[in-house]
């Protein structure tokens, strides 16, 4: 028999749970509210447990084909640097040789180990970071390398020219000035003893200002230089059928903005892809310098033998070069991403399929901005500009080092 003081406070004890009940009932209410109105997330990367890195599947949708010679690219890039150079993960400081031994620590345990014991062996020995945007994922774009109808000389069909880098072109590294801009630089040139900005996409293009005082490599349409300076590289085929291959070297410092912002109420959403861009551009010449103007952003070139060149220098390799933000992502470093690539039946989008693989950060891009931002390189040919123009995917992207304690200094 329970006594009656034990009953009067087990129904005090009653009433005290349907209060708690009541109060945890509002609680979930609120935080319910404060979800649908969640601020978005902060923009970086983030370190992964053990936990995390242990259930998550480190495959390779390649089967590893490519990534050696990818990789031995970056240790040509390290090889390269002064010691001096540092590389920052979630304020984990890298030097190049540690960044050249935490590359060679990964392409000795991809060369000599399978399957499980591969994937044990990148877990114990590795950290890894996810970079992330305001949306607490990643955004996916690709890009190729274009092959382009141009000439030496000008003419009615190639009427404009590709630049070289203007001789009065400055570029200012602001870290040497102070701490807090590390890795910020801007473009320029001098107007007596003030710098200012430098010309604009339609003072050059359209204001011809730069006509006599910058040297062609060689002339194509307006047009198709347009989306070769987007792109960043590619080949120009000469009335000859020789080839001349130009990559990036300089841009005029404006901002880029991308066009599509223009064309939304003329392009429906769902079929806005760089070859409707392009469809649109040439079927109303009219509109062309309105719409390109929109990017004042401009990009100079320059030759080269080998390519198409990243921003560390080194030729890219298709499928496994990717292009990221250099303040978000160290220059060389190793990667994973998973996000989705279209298939084609002719033009059209049959399907999306699964891409989930290890890269390398060997580029960068005016338009490739912030954590979380990938430009996936193609390569090229019809079908790497098929896939480059309709990817616009969301996905994840993690950055991978080894730890220190791995690495072999010798």
């Amino acid at each position: 028999m329970f006594s009656s003081e034990f009953k009067v406070k087990g129904a005090g004890f009653k009433r005290y749970l349907l209060v708690c009940a009541a109060a945890l009932f509002l609680v979930s209410v609120s935080a319910g509210c404060a979800l649908l109105t969640r601020p978005p997330v902060r923009p970086a990367i983030k370190k992964l447990s053990s936990i995390q890195v242990y259930f998550y599947d480190w495959s390779d949708d390649m089967d590893f084909e490519g990534l050696e010679q990818a990789a031995g690219r970056s240790l040509l890039y390290y090889s390269r640097l002064p010691e001096d150079v540092t590389f920052e993960y979630d304020g984990l400081i890298y030097s190049p040789r540690e960044m050249a031994a935490s590359m060679k620590l990964f392409i000795n345990i991809i060369k000599n180990h399978e399957g499980r014991e591969r994937i044990r062996q990148l877990r114990e020995k590795f950290l890894f970071f996810e970079s992330r945007n305001s949306s607490g994922k990643a955004f996916f774009t690709g890009y190729y390398e274009p092959v382009l109808e141009g000439s030496l000389t000008p003419t009615e069909k190639f009427s404009e020219p590709v630049y070289k880098t203007p001789a009065d072109l400055i570029e200012v590294d602001l870290g040497q000035f102070s701490e807090k801009w590390k890795n910020e630089k801007i473009v320029g040139r001098l107007q007596g003893r003030r710098l200012i900005p430098y010309y604009s996409r339609d003072e050059i293009v359209y204001g011809r200002i730069l006509q006599g005082r910058a040297e062609p490599i060689a002339y194509v349409s307006e047009i198709e230089l347009f989306f070769l300076q987007i792109q960043g590289s590619g080949l120009i085929r000469l009335p000859d059928g020789s080839l001349k291959r130009i990559n990036y070297a300089q841009k005029n410092g404006r901002p880029y903005r991308a066009i599509g912002a223009v064309l939304k109420d003329r392009i429906p959403p769902d079929e806005m892809s760089m070859q409707s861009i392009k469809a649109y551009l040439y079927a109303n010449p009219d509109k062309v310098r309105e719409i390109l103007s929109y990017n004042q952003s401009y990009v100079f070139f320059r030759e080269t033998e080998e390519g198409p060149l990243g921003n560390i220098n080194v030729p890219l390799t298709p499928n496994r070069s990717v292009a990221m933000d250099t303040r978000a992502a160290p220059r060389g470093g190793l990667a994973y991403i998973e996000t989705k690539v279209p298939v084609f039946d002719g033009e059209v989008i049959t399907g999306w399929r699964p891409v989930r693989r290890f890269v390398l950060v060997q580029d960068t891009g005016g338009a490739i901005r912030g954590h979380g931002r990938v430009d996936l390189f193609l390569g090229h040919g019809e079908e790497a500009e098929k896939t480059a123009g309709h990817l616009k995917q969301t996905g994840r992207v993690f950055l991978i080092v080894a730890r220190k304690e791995f690495l072999d200094m010798n």
